[in-house]
């Protein structure tokens, strides 16, 4: 019989690491050795991770958040795990939401679980966010059938639950978006649109727009001139994310509004749309910009001419 194998020793910088962090060092060069942490490695900062200052947890996970976003040469998943299991719910939901690379099926079961079984609803509203790239997969067929099912049911499950709280509702819709296509999920999307909660309202024209259903399109540009501006933001993305050329004049019309938010989203969605009519309408825009949004009007650009269809001449 093979002798089972014995646990490593953690490594010295490891070792240093976690006593700086219960001293409140959160350097570079502390935060970066929890990447591509060993079996053995996790298994001793989970063994630490009490011993950690609460506040200095969060602090740490926030860290390892932007070095994930900086650097594409760090890997904080394993350490992002042992948070998940945090005692503090503010820990666990940075821990949800810094995991957003993450597309394996051992996190999906995790985050199914904390969707259901985790008692702060902002820990289970950002598992219902973060399950919204797993719905992508599914619909595009990036995910085992089954896998996809069961998402569909559970996120269904909890936007029909009356006791389920107003948070995990609309984030559970949001993720819902790429399965819009199907009846059931549908009628769930325009019941939270037809609702008259304002939180509610925005979060389904996200997700119409996430579903790629062309035939939410007219409610979408409708929201596109409320006089809400939340919502105005929210229609923009959803026209982009619909990609349909048919409202790139009513978000030209968004790209000149006075609320900065909702003209970043504006400019974004014309890149989307991608194709002439979009690269012709954000160089009009371009001529006019202020320096605040000339630089997000140049990154559209590029995006709109990525989409060009090499077969079409037209000027």
């Amino acid at each position: 019989m093979t002798p089972a194998r014995q646990p490593q020793e953690p490594s010295r910088s490891l070792v240093d690491a976690i006593a700086a962090f219960r001293d409140g060092d959160l350097s570079h060069t502390r935060v970066s050795r929890l990447s591509d942490l060993s079996r053995d490695e996790a298994a001793a900062l989970a063994a630490a991770w009490a011993s950690i200052p609460e506040e200095t947890r969060a602090d740490l996970v926030r860290r390892c958040d932007e070095l994930s976003e900086e650097r594409v040469d760090v890997n904080f998943r394993r350490a992002l795990r042992i948070a998940l299991e945090d005692a503090s719910p503010v820990v666990r939901q940075l821990a949800v939401a810094g995991l957003w690379e993450d597309e394996s099926a051992d996190l999906l079961d995790r985050l199914r679980r904390i969707l259901v079984e985790d008692p702060s609803p902002d820990v289970r509203a950002q598992a219902a966010s973060a399950l919204e790239r797993f719905s992508q997969m599914a619909a595009s067929g990036g995910l085992d059938r089954e896998a996809g099912d069961a998402l569909r049911v559970l996120l269904l499950g909890v936007v029909q639950n009356p006791n389920t709280a107003h948070a995990v509702y609309r984030r559970a819709i949001e993720a819902l978006g790429p399965y819009g296509g199907e009846p059931e999920i549908s009628t769930a999307i325009n019941d939270a649109f037809d609702s008259g909660d304002h939180g509610l309202q925005c979060s389904a024209i996200y997700a119409m727009g996430r579903s790629l259903q062309s035939h939410w399109l007219p409610t979408i540009m409708a929201e596109l001139e409320t006089d809400d501006a939340e919502m105005r933001f929210e229609a923009a993305r959803a026209a982009g994310a619909l990609g349909a050329a048919d409202a790139l004049p009513a978000l030209m019309d968004a790209a000149l509004d006075d609320d900065a938010e909702v003209r970043h989203a504006a400019i974004t969605a014309i890149g989307q749309i991608g194709g002439r009519g979009a690269i012709r309408a954000l160089e009009r825009l371009a001529e006019d910009a202020g320096d605040a949004d000339l630089e997000l009007i140049e990154a559209s650009l590029d995006e709109a001419k990525t989409m060009l269809d090499p077969f079409d001449t037209t000027a």
